[in-house]
């Protein structure tokens, strides 16, 4: 039973990776390169790290704003932001920024781009961090 279990997590953990979110014609899940290209190029980027504090604290991307997806106050905090803004969200490995892209969709954020890497991943292409 576990083995068929451990199959079916693996076949839809490349079923959903392989999805690819678009907002009319732009792009929401980036990768390392595509993010370093919009930093880049964006100047008017809000850039959000939605991981804990802490780990905030031992590293992040030049000129980020934290605000922890797992904090019970998540959706009170992204309500304070401009949604006419545009935002950059990264987390450790894609997958908080990608449900945190998610609740600000649903908060009707209209521009809005998720790094599917990590911070690692964003620090090793290249990208400023503090």
């Amino acid at each position: 039973m576990r083995n068929w279990i451990n199959a079916i997590a693996i076949v839809l953990l490349f079923a959903f990776a392989g999805c690819q979110q678009d907002t009319g014609d732009r792009k929401v899940n980036l990768t390392a390169t595509e993010v370093k290209q919009l930093i880049d190029s964006e100047k008017e980027i809000v850039v959000l790290d939605v991981r804990t504090l802490y780990e905030f604290q031992e590293g992040h991307l030049e000129g980020a704003i934290n605000i922890d997806y797992t904090s019970p106050g998540f959706e009170q905090e992204i309500a304070k932001l401009d949604t006419a803004s545009t935002y950059l969200l990264y987390c450790k490995s894609g997958n908080r920024s990608g449900r945190a892209t998610a609740v600000m969709q649903n908060n009707n954020f209209k521009h809005l781009y998720n790094a599917t890497v990590g911070f690692d991943a964003l620090r090793a292409e290249g990208i400023q961090t503090y």
